[in-house]
């Protein structure tokens, strides 16, 4: 049973410097919720089949993630998927626009395998979504201000 949200925004800046915002792999630590020490394994460009690992905090546990590159083509679309056994993810980002302004759509599927996220994504779904699609805008917010702040 998979579970996907999805959120769309606009904003005030050219595309290039959307994309490299979104596309450099630290910069999550400013947006992404309870991410921290984000980096790409072994360094370098990121490409398909690059290694991303980071921290994710939730409810107090850091949890260490793993996740895999599998589509890059910039400017213009970058997706990625958990790989290490945790609650099974995959972050699709698609961003449009010119030198002025831009657009993006963050989309996430989860795929929930323990009991708690089952339950939340099944019959309390309805209160599952209002709460991923809470936090969805909010990274959306923490992206924007973080882009302001690196023009």
């Amino acid at each position: 049973m998979a579970a996907a949200f999805s959120i769309e925004a606009d904003f005030d800046c050219s595309l290039d410097h959307l994309w490299s915002f979104v596309a450099h792999v630290p910069n999550q630590d400013h947006w992404v919720f309870g991410m921290s020490d984000s980096e790409v394994v072994g360094g370098g460009e990121i490409g398909v089949g690059s290694q991303i690992i980071g921290t994710s905090t939730e409810r107090g546990t850091a949890l260490r993630v793993t996740m895999e590159v599998v589509e890059h083509d910039p400017p213009n679309r970058i997706s990625w998927e958990n790989t290490d056994g945790h609650t099974p993810f995959v972050t699709v980002i698609t961003c449009s626009g010119d030198e002025s302004t831009s657009h993006m759509t963050y989309h996430v599927t989860l795929y929930p395998t323990s009991s708690l996220m089952k339950v939340v994504m099944g019959p309390l779904r309805p209160l599952g979504s209002i709460v991923a699609n809470r936090m969805l805008r909010d990274e959306i917010a923490l992206l924007r201000a973080a882009l302001q702040e690196s023009s």
